[in-house]
C-alpha cells in the first residue's frame, strides 16, 4: 500500500477504524508489516482507488439498473479509445476501472500502454450518478465513453456546478466557505477578464466566506460574470469526515471537484452521496 505522505496514511487508518500511534519518523513500512491482514486489507480499501483526487460527475439514466457482471462484459471490449480494465465491488459500490488514451481522444487504432492513463469510474448500485476519478476533462469523458459501449449507457449529462438550484443545495449540504473565488467576465466590452477574491485570514479558523461580502454578492448578481473558480472548505455534515473540513477546487468549467490534500476513500464517498442527494 503506498500513500503519498505520513499525513495520508494516518487518514488511511483512521478511516479504516485503526487506532495508529505513527509517528513522523516511523518506518511506515515497518508499522504496516505489524498490522493483522484484516487491518491491512481494511486500511488498503481506503487507498485503493483514492487517485486521483479530482472527481468528475456525470448523470446516465441507464446505470440505474446496471448489474456489475454487465459492466465487467466490457472488459477489454475493444482496442479504441477508452477501455474497460476491471469492475469490483468495494464498500457497498461498484468501481470501474479504465484504461484512456492520454488526451482522453485517439486518432489510431492502437494507442500503446504508455500512452495510456488509469481512471476509475464508481457508482452507487441503483442511481445513475458516476463519479469520475480523473486528473481532467478529456480523461474524464473518455472514461465514460469506454462505458458506452453497453448500449444503456450511451446518453450522459454531465452535472454542473453552474446550475442555481443544484449548486445551492450543494452548498446547503456540504459548504462550510468560500475562500477563494474566481469569475469570467463574459462581456465583450469589458477590459477585465477575470477577478479574484480571496476572503480574509482568520488564523486556525481558515480564511472567511467571500460570500458573506456585499462586494461579492454584487458581482456575483451581475448578468456579465459567471463562476470560474473556487477554492472552497468542506463541511460534509457527518461525525467521521477524514479530514474533518477538507479544502477542495472547483472547477466551474470542468465540472469537477479537486481535493486540495489526500482524503480516504470513505471522504470519497461522503461527497459523492452529498452530490447524489443535491441534483
Amino acid at each position: 500500500m503506498e500513500l503519498p505522505s505520513h499525513a495520508a496514511l494516518h487518514r488511511a487508518l483512521a478511516a479504516a477504524d485503526i487506532e495508529s500511534e505513527l509517528g513522523d519518523d516511523d518506518d511506515p513500512e515497518q508499522f504496516l508489516d505489524e498490522l493483522s491482514q484484516v487491518e491491512l486489507r481494511q486500511a488498503a480499501a481506503q487507498a485503493r482507488y483514492a487517485a486521483p483526487q479530482t472527481v468528475h460527475y456525470f448523470r446516465l439514466s441507464g446505470l440505474t439498473n446496471m448489474s456489475p457482471s454487465e459492466l465487467a462484459d466490457l472488459t477489454d471490449s475493444g482496442g479504441f479509445g477508452g477501455q474497460v480494465r476491471a469492475v469490483e465491488e468495494l464498500h457497498d459500490r461498484v468501481y470501474v476501472v479504465c484504461s484512456v488514451p492520454e488526451d482522453g481522444t485517439q486518432a489510431q487504432l492502437s494507442v500503446s500502454e504508455d500512452a495510456r492513463v488509469t481512471t476509475v469510474a464508481t457508482f452507487n448500485p441503483g442511481t445513475n450518478l458516476l463519479a469520475v476519478r480523473a486528473d481532467d476533462s478529456d480523461l474524464a469523458a473518455g472514461t465514460v465513453q469506454a462505458l458506452r459501449d453497453h448500449p444503456d449507457l450511451s446518453e450522459w449529462t454531465s452535472v454542473s456546478f453552474r446550475d442555481d438550484g443544484f449548486r445551492g443545495r450543494f452548498e446547503d449540504a456540504a459548504v462550510a466557505a468560500y475562500e477563494q473565488l474566481s469569475l469570467s467576465v463574459t462581456s465583450v466590452e469589458a477590459g477585465t477578464e477575470r477577478i479574484d477574491v480571496t476572503g480574509e485570514e482568520r488564523g486556525d479558523s481558515g480564511r472567511a466566506d467571500v460570500r458573506g461580502d456585499e462586494v461579492v454578492d454584487d458581482l456575483l448578481s451581475r448578468s456579465d460574470t459567471e463562476r470560474r473558480t473556487a477554492q472552497v472548505r468542506l463541511s460534509l455534515r457527518t461525525a467521521d469526515t477524514i479530514p474533518p473540513n477538507p479544502t477542495v477546487r472547483i472547477d466551474f468549467d470542468e465540472s469537477s471537484v479537486e481535493f486540495r490534500q489526500w482524503v480516504p476513500e470513505r471522504t470519497l464517498i461522503q461527497l459523492d452521496c452529498v452530490i447524489q442527494d443535491a441534483e
